[in-house]
């Protein structure tokens, strides 16, 4: 559907690579005044107005929801959620919350922190409405509670989980359970490996097994596929009553804001199922936030937001910055930034790397000539430190240079020697050229670009006006 007659989103997702303040900072300024970062319920909200192939279902979010464990007036371990208020609705008091874990130098802390008292505010409703779990209880219903996967049947009725997607759970968990219905049925009959041929009496039993799966698990409104999981803290787990709940330091609580998972086609226990996560958010992962401007409604589009990366490829033209004193560029590995529709590709010199290292493949300087010099011949270097990375200094690809070369790029990807189940070397194709550059202009970094909230706007904009697809 294209969006020619919506205005511009009015709820934007944001990624940032230096981490979730840079995010909410960046979420905020878009929502504006009277604003606010998106909770689990208005990711709920937009996945209901959309099909498991847009935006919505295809991504994974942190929100604004929170997830509280600790012990009541009465002794009792309890879990509180809540959404939008509390201790950490606030960036200042995420990062105090998460602190306990990021500040530790010890690096033996896990998880966030708020202090008991709050925890008990929020018990008694002093911070808004939020939902209170008696974990002792919630634990007996599964065999490993917070790293089960539920069916349909199972999630309708897990409190946990209802309570993280909010008020519009049941209506989730019926449309995710229709989406899977819909998957298995496309996957019943399918074969993952129709190259290998039919002989193989334990590859026929394995094709009658699966497709039998997907035969039941896709028959009808009253199949039970598979759909979400609940997951807890991965590195602060709260425990079980068979073997204790755990431990949490003297006037504190454990705090955690809840993100979700994209839409994956995952095998877990024999099952092939159409899944996504529901859990905690661990201050080391990496963060999504969706902004939503006042009076906007998630409902009617949410953003994918700003992509550094591919921006700069598409309109590289408007993101050249003048040098005062123009460089020699010397002998440089060289990049093309593809085909983007707007201007085409096009090749520049790359950023220079530090050492043995990998190419940074960021643009650098515009290639205004280029020749080849000589046909492709091989590069070859040691494995330096994890074979998946390929490491080497610019000066060993310069010594195999013809004469006259002052650039290389390479052809595919490398592949690894091995000698003894060990790998020691890995070789590639490398074709030389001779460039010239105009070193006049500098294209901008990607993380500069990111950091320039406006620029990328303009530019988010600018791509909206062709038109932006709905819920893109």
């Amino acid at each position: 559907m294209k969006n020619e007659n919506k205005p511009f989103a009015h709820a934007m997702a944001f990624y940032h690579n230096d981490g979730l303040p840079s995010a909410w900072n960046q979420a905020m300024k878009f929502a504006g005044k009277g604003g606010r970062i998106a909770t689990m319920p208005d990711i709920v909200a937009a996945r209901l107005e959309t099909k498991p192939d847009d935006e919505p279902w295809n991504t994974w979010y942190t929100t604004l929801t929170a997830e509280y464990f600790g012990y009541n007036k009465g002794g009792k371990p309890v879990l509180i959620i809540a959404h939008g208020v509390g201790p950490m609705s606030t960036l200042e008091g995420v990062q105090r919350a998460y602190s306990w874990e990021y500040k530790d130098k010890d690096r033996s802390r896990r998880g966030g922190r708020i202090t008991a008292q709050e925890f008990l505010d929020l018990e008694a409703g002093k911070f808004g409405d939020v939902s209170v779990i008696d974990i002792t209880d919630y634990c007996k219903r599964y065999k490993y509670s917070f790293l089960q996967m539920l069916r349909f049947s199972e999630a309708l009725t897990d409190p946990v989980l209802k309570a993280r997607l909010g008020p519009e759970s049941n209506a989730y968990i019926l449309a995710h359970a229709n989406h899977a219905r819909a998957w298995h049925r496309e996957q019943f009959g399918f074969d993952p490996e129709d190259n290998l041929g039919q002989s193989d009496i334990s590859r026929q039993l394995y094709l009658s097994r699966r497709a039998n799966q997907h035969l039941k698990d896709g028959a009808g409104p009253d199949s039970d596929p598979y759909i979400l999981g609940v997951e807890g803290p991965s590195n602060c787990h709260y425990g079980s009553p068979e073997y204790g709940f755990r431990k949490i330091e003297d006037g504190l609580a454990i705090a955690h804001l809840i993100s979700t998972g994209r839409l994956s086609h995952t095998n877990h226990e024999g099952n092939e199922s159409l899944v996504l996560d529901v859990g905690c958010h661990e201050w080391w992962n990496a963060t999504r936030l969706v902004g939503i401007q006042s009076g906007g409604n998630i409902r009617s589009g949410l953003h994918r937001g700003p992509d550094a990366y591919n921006l700069l490829r598409k309109h590289w033209p408007e993101l050249l910055i003048p040098m005062k004193e123009p460089e020699e560029v010397g002998f440089r590995a060289l990049v093309n930034i593809g085909g983007g529709k707007i201007f085409g590709s096009q090749w520049f010199t790359q950023y220079p790397k530090q050492g043995e290292s990998m190419d940074t493949w960021e643009p650098e300087y515009l290639v205004t000539k280029l020749e080849k010099v000589g046909k492709p011949v091989q590069f070859r270097t040691e494995v330096g430190g994890y074979h998946g990375f390929f490491k080497f200094g610019v000066n060993e690809v310069q010594a195999i240079a013809p004469m006259g070369a002052n650039a290389y790029s390479f052809i595919g990807d490398p592949v690894n020697e091995w000698i003894e189940g060990n790998p020691t070397h890995q070789i590639i194709m490398v074709q030389f050229y001779n460039i010239t550059a105009d070193s006049t202009k500098r294209m901008m970094r990607s993380c500069q670009l990111e950091r320039d909230y406006e620029t990328l706007m303009k530019l988010v904009k600018k791509e909206s006006e062709r038109p932006l697809l709905s819920f893109a």
